[in-house]
């Protein structure tokens, strides 16, 4: 629908312009303003565990996936995307250290060794998610939303993918785990959120670091999969919507000199469905109440998308909904082929819906 009515709009805009064009005898001749040479794309993608990567990128696991998907490029693709260029830093909730951001968790993983938090931009190659002891052993979407949009840019002038989630993490986390923004009674955001300690702050950092390149980065979007940890069907799921809008009006708000025209209502927001499926080894509380709550949302204005556990399929049958188990996840979270298309799917969004201009 949101296409539709983009392409209506452009239809009308055009007759507009012809008709002006007729009445003052062809003469208006003013132009768009020119786009900067030096333009670059940049995504943030935040969550908890199923964007922070707790899918098998073994070997054996995605050339699998590949082939099950009929992609014939896995060896070409596997060494690093050189046109999408990714800088992480996760870790669970347990495992933040605001004071310190130090290495001190087999459940972070970033691609700056000497200082995580400050970024690092490398080819996207698979093995950005949690790294249980050994680097490089799990994935999120990342590698398949690079995928989907790396013949969409060049080495030159790539797209930048800036990753921070936390795995376990929600709105509405009680004790010492962390949240996303909630405000209080008086309408306050708390001092330490994952969103203004984390999420902010590392965005800033790599923005920089783009600008270093001698690069002009603009943030067409946030890629969102988080979701598991508020869904108990009561009022964590109840409040999900509004709170989610509050968090993402503060995102749009801080970043808008980075956004299109300078208007952070340009910077799009892209979310993904909590798993609502078949598999009875994965079911959350009430996954098809937080799954309203995320329509809600994405409803509520023309630059919120939202991917559903179908990856956009045409028919909901089983063999095209995205699952946890095996091989390659585990019961709560995505098998390697499911979070392979995760992303792409997360990519298909951006592209169907010209996010790139």
């Amino acid at each position: 629908m949101k296409n539709v009515k983009k392409l209506l709009l452009l239809s009308v805009g055009f007759l507009a312009m012809t008709a002006t064009g007729c009445n003052n005898g062809g003469g208006n001749t003013s132009k768009e303003p020119e786009k900067d040479p030096n333009e670059v794309s940049v995504f943030l993608l935040s969550g908890q565990s199923n964007m922070q990567g707790n899918s098998s990128c073994s070997a054996a696991n995605l050339s699998k996936a590949f082939e099950d998907l009929g992609l014939e490029d896995y060896e070409e693709v596997v060494s690093g995307m050189k046109t999408v260029q990714s800088s992480v830093y996760c870790a669970g909730y347990g495992e933040l250290d605001h004071t310190k951001l130090e290495k001190n968790s087999k459940l972070q993983s970033y691609t700056n060794t000497e200082n995580q938090f400050a970024g690092k931009f490398i080819d996207t190659v698979p093995g950005f998610g949690n790294f249980n002891g050994t680097s490089g052993t799990n994935m999120g979407p990342e590698f398949g939303l690079a995928y989907a949009l790396k013949d969409h840019a060049t080495e030159d002038k790539p797209i930048f993918l800036v990753k921070m989630a936390s795995n376990g993490s929600g709105f509405a986390q009680g004790g010492t785990q962390y949240n996303w923004p909630l405000k209080d009674e008086n309408g306050n955001f708390p001092e330490i959120n994952l969103y203004d300690t984390f999420a902010k702050p590392f965005l800033e950092n790599n923005l920089q670091l783009i600008k270093d390149m001698g690069l002009t980065p603009v943030i067409k979007g946030w890629v969102w999969h988080q979701g598991e940890s508020d869904c108990d069907g009561g009022v964590k799921t109840a409040n999900y919507a509004k709170r989610l809008g509050d968090m993402v009006g503060k995102f749009r708000e801080d970043f808008a000199e980075y956004a299109k025209e300078s208007n952070g209502e340009n910077i799009a927001f892209i979310d993904g469905m909590v798993y609502q499926g078949t598999n009875p080894r994965s079911a959350w509380t009430k996954p098809e109440d937080m799954n309203a709550q995320k329509q809600q949302f994405a409803d509520s204005g023309d630059m919120n998308f939202i991917v559903d556990t179908y990856a956009n399929a045409e028919e909901k049958t089983d063999e095209n909904e995205l699952k946890p188990g095996q091989p390659g996840g585990d019961s709560m979270h995505y098998n390697t082929k499911s979070s392979l298309r995760l992303g792409m799917a997360y990519g298909k969004v951006i592209l169907d819906n010209n996010l790139l201009d």
